[in-house]
């Protein structure tokens, strides 16, 4: 598998509005690992067509003459793959991205898409300007230029302005810096001659640059550092965690605060972790694992009614599931799902989740409901509908961070929220 058609399978995977379709098995390019150069470059082309979809798709448009409902799925994909290229890759000469394209409709067994997606690829490198619209029309421009769905660019409006949402659409497409949050002092004494850091300017949390998959990989393993931004790094501090405390990590996920969690309550505390992922929670049993993290038990499961536990929780971790909106620099493809249907599908999920989790909390106990959103219905309403549904609670503190806008590495952060309840 070469990079272009690592790069398929992933926009294939990510199941993007408008791409989201079956795709017939005999269109589906041949399974296999890609070398180290390959996949990233895959990646890589994956994520600028991802973070530009309505800009390749404006120029897909443009280019054919077509309607998009007139061109297969399949082909729109290989047509931004070559687009993309053309448009942002300097490396690699046009004749060879368009000759890429065109070979690999034919190994698709695409037929006669092969001519047309040469005919569209090479009116694209003749023909790169496509007359977009500017600042001056500011929701035309987010959407087009900038990739960002209408229904996002006017929530951010209401929420910050004109100039500072365009400067967030702006700031998420780009490439989102590398940063992990540091456990042990022995990580400054064991990095590869490769890697560069930054002192970021949240403490514990450094800039990489240079770092492999491998490196990030064995330095979670050996309990060193793990990637986080600093945004999510301060949630776990917000439980006040002591060692023997016993905890509750509700939405675990690969299990990163489980082991922020893990690593301060330590031997004499108890963590219990619960996520409904058998891959994520596969990943999180790993390195329990590794890290010999006796102390901390998995649950594959949705829902703690499901469950038999010991006791009450000293604290308790709600990291629900979201929308994304405080992290589109890191997950662009979410900024396709922000429609009122799909919030509110979110909210309903949170709701119930909190309600599966509430009366797991001992007397004079903390939790924390944590969120990587910037919407007020998953964040500030979310918390008034908390206090509605109990009066065992009591609202400590509250924060919102919106995604930082400053081009400086070691002062960005991602957006998120946070409140932290006491029971009585």
């Amino acid at each position: 598998m070469n990079a272009r058609d690592y790069a398929l399978v992933r926009l294939i995977q990510s199941r993007l509005p408008g791409w989201s379709g079956p795709i017939r098995r005999q269109h589906y390019p041949r399974q296999g690992i890609p070398d180290t150069r390959d996949r990233a470059l895959g990646e890589s082309i994956a994520i600028r067509v991802v973070k530009n979809l309505l800009l390749l798709r404006h120029a897909i448009r443009m280019y054919s003459q077509r309607d998009l409902q007139r061109i297969d799925p399949l082909v729109q994909m290989i047509l931004s793959i070559g687009i993309a290229q053309l448009r942002w890759m300097d490396r690699i000469p046009p004749s060879a991205a368009v000759d890429e394209a065109v070979e690999q409709a034919k190994r698709l067994r695409l037929g006669k898409a092969s001519g047309f997606i040469n005919a569209v690829l090479r009116r694209a490198s003749r023909e790169p300007d496509l007359n977009l619209p500017d600042r001056d029309n500011p929701q035309e421009y987010a959407r087009l230029v900038l990739s960002c769905p209408p229904e996002v660019f006017q929530r951010m409006v209401r929420q910050m302005g004109v100039e500072k949402a365009l400067s967030l659409c702006e700031k998420n497409n780009e490439q989102a810096p590398l940063i992990v949050r540091v456990s042990s002092d022995e990580w400054f004494n064991q990095l590869p001659t490769p890697v560069q850091i930054q002192k970021h300017q949240i403490h514990g949390s450094w800039v990489v640059t240079g770092a492999t998959e491998s490196d990030l990989r064995t330095w979670a393993e050996q309990g060193l550092a793990q990637v986080q931004d600093p945004t999510a790094s301060q949630v776990v501090p917000q439980l006040k965690l002591e060692p023997g405390h016993w905890s509750l990590d509700r939405c675990a996920g690969v299990g990163t605060k489980t082991l922020q969690i893990a690593q301060l309550v330590g031997h004499t505390g108890r963590v219990i972790a619960v996520d409904p992922s058998t891959t994520r929670i596969q990943k999180l049993n790993h390195l329990i694992r590794v890290r010999h993290l006796t102390w901390v038990q998995t649950y594959q499961t949705g829902m703690l009614e499901t469950l038999t536990l010991e006791r009450p929780f000293d604290r308790i971790l709600v990291d629900v599931p979201c929308s994304n909106s405080g992290v589109l620099i890191r997950r662009p493809e979410a900024r396709y799902h922000q429609d009122d249907t799909s919030l509110q599908s979110l909210i309903r999920l949170q709701r119930r989740i909190l309600s599966d989790t509430l009366a797991h909390l001992c007397s004079g106990g903390l939790l924390v409901y944590s969120t990587c959103s910037i919407w007020t219905e998953e964040n500030e309403s979310q918390v008034e509908w908390i206090l509605r549904q109990t009066d065992r609670l009591e609202l400590v503190d509250t924060r919102q961070v919106l995604p930082s806008l400053d081009p400086d590495p070691t002062r960005h952060h991602d957006g998120g929220f946070w409140a932290v309840f006491r029971s009585r």
